[in-house]
């Protein structure tokens, strides 16, 4: 067994480490500090059982505002305050109240996924036929 037949490919990755390095490749992917980021939902907090709402956030990273930020929403009780089956549509089920949570995802801003939360009250008459 030759001990020297993976130097060249050692070799070569060390160079292109080395290059990469010496390119600044490296400060691409370093963090450039913690932001303080804040989702806020700013929607309607009442909806009417059948009510398909889309929901309205803002997302501030130290003050200025995430253009096209990536949320996910979920309510605390589906039967009250349901989604549709993409998660981008808030539809009004039952009467009564729920929680609806939002998070920053792929944040490069912060350490923790960022949320949001607003209690949306549900009233009216009998659920629609098809409330997801």
């Amino acid at each position: 067994m030759r001990p020297f037949s993976s130097l060249g490919p050692v070799a070569l990755a060390a160079l292109a480490g080395l290059a990469a390095t010496a390119c600044g490749l490296v400060d691409v992917f370093r963090p450039a500090g913690l932001k303080d980021v804040v989702v806020l939902y700013t929607g309607p907090t009442s909806l009417t059982i059948g009510d398909r709402v889309a929901p309205a956030v803002t997302t501030e990273a130290d003050g200025v505002q995430v253009s096209n930020p990536r949320l996910v929403f979920s309510s605390s009780d589906t039967t009250i305050l349901g989604l549709t089956p993409v998660g981008d549509t808030l539809v009004g089920c039952g009467n009564g109240q729920a929680l609806l949570t939002i998070r920053l995802i792929s944040s490069m801003v912060t350490d923790t996924a960022p949320t949001g939360q607003a209690s949306i009250r549900v009233s009216g008459g009998p659920p629609p036929p098809a409330c997801p």
